[in-house]
């Protein structure tokens, strides 16, 4: 009854209608799911589960290497926090295009009706008359590193690899920081509809040159965990998470990347639950390792890239937030609707109050 609830509360886009793209622009961050993120129900007898598929790849056998390995072990790092109980990381050479259909089939297969699979890669994309497909698609490589039009993936392509075995009613989260121009998901292209399917990409823009910015849009979303954590929000939707994620961008790296959302048809970014939740205290790698003069290079070893550093404001890490003008900025101009906060949901405030509200 619940996952139909919030399906049928985001049937705003007409089922047979396009799936709904914004980019750049806020969403509705409201809470109108009723499925709250499996850290939620971690007490419960049988929990939902959180499955994970992380792709990410370097090229560092071809002319157009990334750094893009350093943020998706920051990623992984993350999930385990998370409490991920089925991760499945992909790192360069394992991301042959065999291996990344496998590993998402084998994945999806194994979710249930109340999990949640989530999915993401960092690396490059092309476009879909490049590749000879009807989408674009990832770039992956053989054994060796190398890259071909054989080892091409289109996302219409892994879209059907997963739904043809999901249950219909499983909670996706796909998520995709690349150096290419456009999105690599197209949700009007998968078998989406009548699925709670949401997809968050970060591109570059298509008049600038492709190059290795250090994978900012992973970042953008690891800060906007850090300050939703700090303001006491850990019951939010990925809409909230989205605009959370508009606002790093254009404060801490001038929106040098282009943030995109889609949501499946009849699906909208305020009807599911952003699932990766950690714990109280998180720190997003920026601001562990920010201090009075400027980013921390003993510290930043291993979690930050080289490529990534030039295009960070660092006077713009770490600052005081208000707790009320920033959660009334993530809820993208919507009215007021709150999920409860662990404090208010332990009983712990006052009746009818809320602390951090």
């Amino acid at each position: 009854a619940d996952r139909s609830a919030d399906l049928a509360h985001a049937a705003r886009v007409p089922m047979d209608g396009p799936a709904e793209t914004v980019q750049n622009r806020q969403v509705n961050g409201q809470s109108n799911y009723t499925r709250a993120a499996p850290i939620w129900h971690a007490e419960a007898g049988h929990p939902p589960r959180m499955h994970m598929l992380i792709v990410a790849l370097d090229y560092k056998q071809t002319g157009r290497p990334l750094s893009c390995t350093v943020a998706a072990r920051v990623v992984e790092e993350l999930a385990r926090q998370c409490g991920v109980q089925l991760l499945m990381p992909l790192y360069n050479e394992e991301c042959t295009r065999d291996a990344v259909l496998r590993a998402a089939r084998q994945m999806a297969s194994k979710c249930g009706e109340e999990d949640v699979f989530v999915f993401y890669f960092a690396g490059h994309g092309t476009a879909a008359e490049d590749a000879g497909a009807d989408s674009n698609s990832f770039v992956l490589v053989d054994k060796n590193g190398q890259v071909s039009a054989s080892t091409l993936l289109s996302g219409d392509e892994l879209l059907s690899e997963v739904f043809q075995v999901l249950p219909q009613h499983t909670r996706v989260l796909l998520l995709t920081d690349t150096a290419f121009h456009d999105v690599l998901l197209d949700l009007n292209l998968g078998s989406a509809v009548d699925r709670q399917v949401l997809s968050i990409t970060g591109t570059q823009d298509q008049s600038c040159p492709e190059e290795d910015r250090g994978t900012i849009f992973t970042h953008t979303l690891l800060l906007a965990i850090d300050k939703l954590s700090k303001v006491g929000r850990d019951n939010y939707s990925v809409g909230m998470m989205f605009n959370a994620a508009l606002h790093e961008n254009d404060l801490v790296f001038s929106s040098k990347q282009d943030l995109t959302i889609q949501s499946a048809p009849g699906f909208s970014p305020d009807a599911m639950a952003w699932p990766l939740v950690p714990p109280l205290g998180y720190q997003a790698p920026l601001s562990r390792c920010a201090g009075p003069g400027g980013i921390r290079s003993d510290s930043a070893r291993g979690v930050l890239s080289a490529a990534l550093l030039p295009h960070v404001r660092q006077e713009a890490l770490n600052l005081p937030v208000s707790i009320e003008e920033y959660v009334g900025l993530v809820m993208g101009q919507s009215l007021f609707k709150y999920k409860p906060c662990r404090a208010c949901n332990a009983g712990l405030t006052a009746a009818n109050t809320c602390a951090l509200q």
